[in-house]
C-alpha cells in the first residue's frame, strides 16, 4: 500500500477517534432518552422556581386595569411584558389586603422614554399605523428624539411618555 494512503487512513482513524472521545465527553448521559432530546432537562426545568404568573393572575386584583388594557392598543400584551415577573407579587396578593406589600414584592413600572421606544421607535421594516385606523395589531411608531420633547422645568428633562399617555390605553 502506498505511503500517502497509509497516512490518509491514519489521519481518518485519529479524527474519528477524537470525534468519538469528544462525543462521549460532551453529550449528556440522558440524551436520546425521549428521542432527540435530553431527558434530564424536564426535571431541571420543573425544579426551577416560578417567576411569571400570567395576566389572569393580575385580573384577580386589577380587573379594572385589565379591562382598560384589553379595550386599547395594548390588548394583546401580557402585563409582565412591561411590569416584569409577577409570580411572587401575585402569590402575596391575599396578604396585601390587610397590609401593603413590601418593596421586594412590588412590580417595577419603567416609565422612561427609552423603555416605551423599545417597541414604539420608528422602524421602517414595520407597517406605519394610520391615525384613524382601528386595526389594533399594528404598532404605533414615533421618533423618540423628536416626539413630545416638552421639557419639565423641575428636572430639565423631557417628560416621560406616561405623563401624556395612559400606558394601559395609550
Amino acid at each position: 500500500m502506498p505511503q500517502h494512503i497509509k497516512r490518509l487512513l491514519l489521519t481518518f482513524a485519529v479524527v474519528i477517534s477524537l470525534f468519538l472521545v469528544m462525543r462521549f465527553l460532551l453529550v449528556p448521559k440522558s440524551f436520546g432518552e425521549y428521542g432527540h432530546y435530553r431527558g434530564l432537562s424536564l426535571a431541571e426545568n420543573a425544579d426551577r422556581p416560578l417567576r411569571y404568573a400570567g395576566s389572569a393572575a393580575c385580573g384577580k386584583c386589577h380587573q379594572d386595569i385589565i379591562d382598560e388594557k384589553n379595550a386599547g392598543y395594548h390588548a394583546g400584551l401580557a402585563c409582565e411584558g412591561c411590569h416584569g415577573p409577577a409570580y411572587a407579587h401575585a402569590m402575596s396578593a391575599d396578604s396585601a389586603r390587610s397590609a401593603p406589600l413590601p418593596d421586594s414584592l412590588k412590580l417595577e413600572r419603567n416609565t422612561s422614554r427609552g423603555y416605551c421606544a423599545t417597541c414604539h421607535e420608528l422602524n421602517p421594516a414595520r407597517l406605519k399605523i394610520v391615525s384613524d385606523t382601528t386595526d389594533l395589531s399594528m404598532v404605533k411608531m414615533i421618533e423618540e428624539k423628536k416626539h413630545g420633547q416638552v421639557i419639565n422645568k423641575e428636572t430639565n428633562l423631557p417628560y416621560a411618555c406616561v405623563e401624556c399617555h395612559n400606558p394601559h390605553s395609550p
